[in-house]
């Protein structure tokens, strides 16, 4: 089979009024919330992140019927990891969807096992990585405004079961965001259930590519959605309902709190520095003194993504354990000195003389030490 066959498309791409009611709500549901939550606006360039799977040809589809009404321009990237011997057959079934509903496309293929390697991480981290490298060199070469993802409700779900497990704090607990200002990233299915997305595609006689390591438990992710969500459905059915109203709970909260950030950081700001060429960001006793416990966690929160940022590193933001920053906040108000903090995205963390300094870590350091290790100094101020 050639890598750009397989099962055959319809004679015609779908239209929104030769859709039946119920899909049609479902393409207008996604449309209002492009507009509203996300903030669409006519006369943008957006590029879909493609695999192949039930996900994101729902997206393409949905995306081709909106488009239209949105007055945005469509164009594709599928990254093949080069991980399965399918894999080529998955970005050949994108190229044919996409020639289908006349979205532009392009295929890029790496080899996300060497880049593992080389990173000393996991395939997931490592494909996580590429594949977000990757998208923001299209987006950049496309001069699109966002790249768009196709995460759906299930997806959130998990999401937010694994920052749990990581033991994120609020709101960052609430999931990942449906509009990730940063990276420029779109969710417009974020609250669709994924069962939606299928009906859709069975309608149309769309077909899809199944990707073999979604089932694998060797990843932490699929023993969550295959072992532990299941049952948690089973006590609540409304499962993904709460999880959104969650997210949209955290979403409120977030905006309160980087509004009140923003405001002690105008009154207050903090210190950019370099130290033997490395930038640091230090929050000043000034500064720290005059917060409530609640806001300087938060600020710890944007300390450290600002300084992890300058890495390059394209993926997830750092999400550091709840419990690692309670305790460089116990270190602030009890006045220990030296006290350092390693923490992720290759970040340490020193509380000195009442401040808290944020810069990278020596290599040696971030290889060595845990990401919650905290290292107090001997001596004391």
């Amino acid at each position: 089979m050639r890598p750009d066959a397989g099962p055959p498309f319809p004679a015609v791409p779908p239209a929104l009024g030769q859709l039946p009611p119920g899909l049609a709500r479902l393409c207008l549901g996604v449309e209002r919330f492009c507009r509203r939550t996300l903030g669409l606006r006519p006369g943008g360039r957006l590029v879909l992140a493609l695999s192949g799977g039930a996900d994101s040809t729902a997206l393409a589809v949905i995306l081709h019927v909106v488009a239209p009404r949105l007055g945005v321009r469509l164009s594709a990237l599928s990254v093949d990891h080069g991980l399965r011997p399918e894999s080529g057959e998955d970005a050949g079934h994108v190229k044919v969807l996409c020639r289908w509903l006349g979205i532009p496309c392009k295929v890029q293929k790496r080899d996300v096992a060497a880049a593992a390697g080389a990173w000393g991480c996991g395939l997931e981290e490592a494909g996580r990585r590429v594949r977000y490298t990757l998208l923001e060199e299209e987006r950049a070469a496309a001069d699109a405004d966002w790249i768009v993802l196709g995460h759906h409700a299930g997806d959130l779900t998990e999401d937010v079961l694994l920052r749990l497990t990581r033991g994120a704090g609020w709101p960052g607990l609430a999931g990942m965001p449906a509009r990730d200002e940063g990276r420029r990233l779109l969710r417009p299915l974020l609250f669709t259930p994924p069962d939606t997305l299928r009906a859709l595609l069975r309608h149309l006689a769309v077909p899809w590519r199944e990707d073999a390591s979604n089932a694998s438990l060797a990843f932490r992710r699929n023993r969550l959605r295959h072992e532990v969500l299941p049952q948690l459905r089973r006590e609540n059915p409304g499962l993904e309902r709460c999880c959104a109203t969650l997210h949209r709970l955290g979403e409120l909260d977030a905006d309160f709190w980087e509004r009140t950030l923003d405001a002690a950081l105008a009154a207050q700001p903090w210190e950019e520095i370099e130290e033997d060429g490395v930038p640091a960001i230090v929050l000043p006793r000034s500064l720290l003194g005059g917060l409530h416990p609640a806001a300087r966690l938060r600020l710890y929160m944007r300390a450290l993504r600002a300084v992890g940022s300058q890495g390059g590193d394209n993926g997830s933001p750092v999400q550091p354990r709840g419990a690692t920053l309670l305790s460089l906040d116990k270190a602030l108000r009890e006045g220990r000195g030296n006290t350092r903090f390693q923490l992720p995205g290759g970040v340490e963390a020193l509380v000195r003389g009442g401040s808290v300094r944020f810069t990278k870590a020596a290599q040696s350091s971030r290889k060595s030490s845990s990401p919650a290790a905290v290292t107090p100094s001997a001596s004391r101020p």
